[in-house]
């Protein structure tokens, strides 16, 4: 049984490549902690590096290749902390590199190109959900986790940096090619597949907004419930969590649903829990505000729902400079946070990342964070 109350998202392999913890001493720390259930990355499932670094570095691969997760997972178990095996649905760049064919164009024409660490793939192409499902196929038979987690679930879009002050039409909305907009006709009978991606996107905006919105969200649904299906023939009581965006319908004009094709309410229908991305500093957002997108997504999706919170800033150079985003999450801002999710609807809390933790937990200010993690809901 899932006990949802505290998670903590292991991204990275810093854990066991430079604090130099074997398993069973890493899920001791994590006990201590008070943690319940771990989203987690693995050798059978590795990360590629997005805002942190998730891939071990040529001088880290020889002891990487000694990692043993089935070993970790079964030391978390024994502590009675949930394991869900955590995989990139639509982010995976070594894979694109591959099939370049496959990426979208937005609604000005442009086919997608890298944004600093980030470029992605729609949900409906089926040559990549069927690389990913049988990659989970694979570890799901090895691991027997609790849970999967699919993170980058949705249609493109760098969400990281839609904040406050960003102009929705600015913003590029995928995909107008041609082989999306033969598949909408084809399910919907709806064809503007003779028009250029321009003329395309202007029509379905305002001739055909909503079929085009329900679609897309159909889309993230239906790539879900094949991953479910496939996994659950191997483990039948395997959870599925997705990775929800931060966003209220009223956002930028319910770009969730319109651009990223991310509803909780259709995803409830094959989705388990719904860990949500409540990056406050990351978003510009007060620390009160983890706790209101909680709850939102909680009432729209009537599902199991995990609030997870930064441990550190993060966005801050390069191309995200200059944007105003806080420099730093002071212990008084991040127990702030995990207070107003406690007093949310939300079952749980999640931490972004272990490694801030690990990094921490000697310090005063780390000893006080792990404490209020240890006290939530008990």
């Amino acid at each position: 049984m899932l006990d949802p109350r505290v998670g903590m998202k292991i991204y990275d392999n810093v854990w066991y490549l430079r604090h130099r913890l074997e398993p069973e001493q890493a899920a001791d720390i994590l006990a201590s902690m008070g943690v319940t259930y771990v989203l987690a990355q693995s050798r059978l499932l590795p990360m590629q590096d997005t805002a942190i670094e998730s891939a071990p570095t040529p001088e880290e691969r020889a002891r990487f290749e000694t990692l043993d997760d089935r070993r970790f997972r079964d030391a978390l178990a024994e502590r009675g902390i949930a394991y869900f095996a955590s995989l990139n649905i639509g982010f995976d760049p070594k894979f694109i590199a591959g099939h370049a064919d496959l990426l979208p164009l937005d609604q000005f024409g442009r086919r997608e190109e890298k944004t600093d660490w980030y470029i992605a793939l729609p949900p409906d192409r089926r040559e990549n959900i069927a690389h990913k499902t049988a990659l989970l196929e694979k570890a799901v038979a090895a691991l027997e986790p609790d849970g999967v987690h699919l993170g980058f679930i949705r249609w493109p879009g760098f969400w990281e940096i839609w904040l406050p002050d960003v102009i929705r039409a600015e913003m590029p909305d995928y995909a107008y090619d041609r082989p999306t907009l033969e598949r909408f006709r084809a399910d919907t009978g709806i064809d503007v597949t003779g028009k250029d991606a321009v003329a395309a996107a202007r029509a379905l905006s305002s001739e055909h907004r909503a079929a085009w919105r329900d679609w897309k969200c159909d889309m993230t649904v239906r790539a879900v419930g094949a991953i479910r299906a496939a996994i659950t023939a191997i483990k039948p009581d395997v959870k599925i969590a997705i990775n929800t965006l931060p966003f209220f319908l009223s956002d930028f004009d319910n770009a969730v649903e319109e651009v990223f094709g991310q509803s909780p309410a259709r995803l409830a229908a094959v989705s388990d829990v719904f860990e949500v991305m409540a990056y406050h500093q990351i978003l510009s957002r007060d620390a009160a505000w983890p706790g209101r997108i909680a709850n939102d997504i909680r009432r729209r999706s009537g599902r199991t729902t995990v609030c997870t919170v930064q441990g550190g800033a993060l966005y801050l150079e390069g191309m995200h400079a200059g944007r105003g985003r806080a420099e730093r999450i002071d212990t008084d801002e991040f127990v702030r946070a995990v207070d107003g999710v406690e007093a949310s609807e939300a079952e749980g809390i999640c931490v972004f990342t272990f490694t801030d933790f690990l990094d921490m937990r000697d310090s005063a200010d780390g000893r006080r964070r792990i404490d209020r993690l240890r006290s939530f809901r008990r």
